[in-house]
């Protein structure tokens, strides 16, 4: 348990006084190391109205651009301004209820407007030999680190978009290979990708290759099956090539034997030649 000690002093607006906490905040080598820290550090006080603020350092105005003295007495929930609908304002409200350790990135707003991404730490503690609750949350601007993972998660996208291109073979027919590793999220996008293509070309035949393939899972047997369905239901059908023993034999074990109603090959040649 981190126990800090300070002396404080609020304006009579804030309905705290600073003999309320008379013996918390005094140690003055604490108390220096705690306003020095980069990061921003805030006490609140749940046995009080609405959980207000107690104490902020000065990494915490400098954070959000506002003053200890606009703030002290008001509950940490000003910095969503009106951006309140977060999953993880939920997530951090049970938390506090059931007095609970908690890590959550929130969307904030600065005094001047601008939006930054906080990542707050909440910890409740326990003080003096009345065990009196507060919650101590710290602060850090993770605004950069996000705009990264956006940044990544839209060139893997873009990757993904490009590792499976379609290849118009005749009129009548085009191939998909599918390369690499497949998640539902991919494969979901795949469905809507092929539902446009064939909904434009009004194919008869659409081929997914198999080739490359790393492995046949139970995520690549339903993806398969639901983009069957979706073609049949536009009059195309999907054929597979591709098919290897091991990928054979794992097909056989999720269908439990039954028929896919799916024409497999054991390469796209042998694909091309049995449709002419």
């Amino acid at each position: 348990m981190v126990i800090i000690k300070w002396n404080l002093t609020f304006e009579e607006g804030n309905n705290i006084q600073s003999n309320q906490y008379p013996d918390m905040f005094r140690d003055s080598f604490i108390r220096e190391a705690v306003e020095r820290v980069g990061t921003g550090i805030v006490i609140t006080d749940p046995s009080l109205l609405d959980n207000p603020i107690i104490y902020v350092n000065r990494g915490f105005e400098r954070l959000t651009g506002y003053a200890a003295i606009d703030i002290l007495g008001k509950n940490c929930r000003f910095l969503q301004g009106n951006d309140k609908k977060q999953g993880s304002v939920t997530a951090l409200r049970d938390a506090i209820r059931n007095e609970e350790h908690i890590v959550v990135q929130l969307r904030n707003y600065r005094k001047n407007g601008e939006m930054f991404w906080n990542e707050l730490e909440l910890s409740p503690i326990r003080i003096g030999d009345d065990s009196k609750l507060f919650f101590v949350g710290i602060q850090k601007d993770i605004t950069d680190r996000k705009e990264s993972e956006q940044l990544i998660n839209q060139y893997l996208e873009q990757i993904a978009s490009l590792s499976t291109p379609i290849i118009s073979i005749n009129e009548k027919t085009s191939i998909l290979p599918l390369i690499g590793d497949l998640t539902m999220d991919r494969f979901e996008q795949l469905v809507q990708d092929i539902s446009t293509y064939v909904g434009n070309s009004k194919e008869d035949y659409f081929i997914i290759d198999l080739q490359g393939l790393l492995k046949y899972d139970e995520v690549v047997h339903n993806g398969l099956k639901m983009i069957n369905d979706i073609l049949g239901l536009m009059g195309t059908e999907l054929i597979i090539s591709g098919v290897q023993v091991k990928m054979a034999q794992d097909t056989i074990t999720y269908t439990n034997g039954n028929d896919l109603n799916i024409r497999f090959f054991q390469s796209c040649k042998q694909a091309l030649l049995a449709l002419k």
